[in-house]
């Protein structure tokens, strides 16, 4: 298998994800590429080439790891190297974009980032990720860092993409330093929690990363100190100081759930309706932000990611003072998704709601387009929807699958209810010339959540984005 062939141990009680997780991300980038004014938002016709090639390597990979090629059977790096070989000039000569020596040096370097991001995260979190959920996130990160480094000679892309870079350069960076410093401590059942000297030295590196890697590379983007123009950009916004606020509420309203149901249920998970309620919130966060100031909201979701991955570090590593208080506090997310040694559904949420947002690829100062809505439409709407009525009233079970005809149904006619009351709002006012494509989009992304064994909080967003994009006009 590979779990033991290449020292993988996957989420257990999900299927592979292989076919999802090697799809989904080249189907974003082509709708992308397909709804024009591709490189205003980062994401350039080459990256679409780029994905193809590390969709195709990470089946090349895995292929190697189960084929019976020889008693002797390769080793990891040369199995890599096999499958970088076999992708990079197959995928790349059969794109239509302008290949050159440059962009085939990019690819072959992609594709190796990309297959030691797969490693390093299937590796480090044992029992968190499937296969496709792996291949997503090594895709989606390999093509960031890409583009990060192309836009720090040209710095053609939008400010706040900017940010986004440079707040996913540092977590990499501090996830993988953290790993070093916390792999050597071995805490046993009597010492759960990581030494002080072990949690002196990650919030050493959480500054030393803040200061000599995110704000000069900002600083060298922006071609500007960063934390005057954050200030400056939050003031001169309307509806800024108001959204602020809002969101601060929010975010102790989200606190105070999570207490109360360490109070009300100390000893395990909470059921699937209580982590729905996060879902209810999530829609109540990001709905006034995309209806009002898209702009900050996207700014405001690139900090909140931060801030949830180093929380989540903290938590993964017992880092005195907060770490074991997390850890508790935290069992409110916890389902039987959250097998591994990280616990990663709030992230997902917050990346489901958000990823649409970071990718749209025309100017969203409006927020007038469907696609922008895909996460709440499907997690805080569709998903809510059909887990809830699916738990209280299903009666007929999908084949092969825990889902129910009732959830999924319900999933359809909330989305579609959804899709109408934006159209009233402003949000694709020409809802009943396109009701075709919404239909169509919104039936498949709820049998998409009714059969798949992924992560639905990424796979669903980024499928209905993908057809929404692609299907909708602009």
């Amino acid at each position: 298998s590979v779990d033991k062939t290449l020292g993988w141990k996957l989420r257990p009680g999900a299927g592979s994800g292989l076919v999802t997780g090697s799809v989904l991300v080249p189907m974003v980038l082509m709708a992308n590429n397909l709804h024009g004014n591709t490189k205003e938002n980062g994401v350039s016709g080459m990256l679409s080439a780029y994905s193809l090639c590390m969709s195709h390597a990470a089946i090349c990979l895995v292929w190697l790891s189960k084929a019976d090629l020889h008693p002797d059977r390769p080793s990891l790096r040369t199995m890599g190297a096999i499958a970088t070989a076999i992708s990079v000039p197959l995928i790349l000569l059969l794109q239509d974009q302008p290949l050159g020596i440059g962009n085939f040096t990019t690819g072959i370097l992609g594709v190796v980032l990309c297959l030691c991001i797969l490693h390093g995260l299937l590796t480090s979190l044992p029992s968190s990720l499937s296969l496709g959920e792996a291949v997503v996130a090594a895709e989606g990160m390999a093509l960031l860092m890409i583009d990060s480094c192309q836009n720090s000679f040209y710095k053609n892309r939008s400010l706040e993409y900017q940010l986004l870079q440079s707040v996913v350069v540092g977590l990499g960076i501090t996830g993988a330093v953290s790993a070093r410093i916390f792999v050597s401590y071995e805490r046993n059942k009597k010492q759960s929690t990581a030494a002080w000297k072990e949690s002196l030295r990650f919030y050493i590196l959480c500054v030393c990363v803040v200061v000599f890697v995110c704000i000069p590379h900002l600083w060298w983007l922006l071609g500007r100190f960063p934390v005057p123009w954050l200030v400056g950009f939050i003031l001169t916004r309307d509806n800024s100081i108001s959204l602020i606020g809002y969101w601060s509420i929010m975010t102790l309203v989200a606190m105070a759930t999570v207490a109360r149901q360490n109070r009300t249920n100390p000893a395990g998970a909470g059921s699937t309706i209580v982590r729905k309620y996060f879902h209810l919130i999530a829609i109540a966060v990001f709905l006034p932000g995309l209806l009002r100031n898209s702009q900050l909201l996207y700014i405001a979701s690139v900090a909140a990611l931060g801030a949830f991955v180093l929380l989540e570090y903290m938590r993964m590593y017992r880092v005195q003072p907060l770490g074991e208080s997390l850890h508790t506090s935290l069992r409110v997310f916890v389902d039987e998704k959250d097998r591994g040694v990280a616990i990663l559904t709030h992230i997902y949420l917050l990346l489901g709601c958000s990823l649409p947002l970071w990718l749209y690829p025309s100017a969203y100062t409006k927020g007038t387009e469907l696609a922008l809505y895909s996460g709440v439409i499907s997690l805080g709407v569709g998903d809510t929807a059909a887990s809830v009525v699916g738990t209280q009233l299903g009666r007929h079970r999908w084949p092969g699958t825990k889902k129910t005809a009732e959830g999924t149904l319900a999933a359809v006619v909330a989305q579609l209810a959804a899709c109408g009351t934006l159209s009233l709002s402003g949000v694709q006012p020409d809802f009943t010339t396109n009701w075709i494509p919404i239909v169509t989009t919104v039936c498949l992304t709820s049998l998409l959540e009714a059969f798949t064994s992924q992560i639905d909080n990424i796979v669903l967003p980024l499928y209905m984005y993908a057809l929404f994009t692609s299907g909708l006009p602009s």
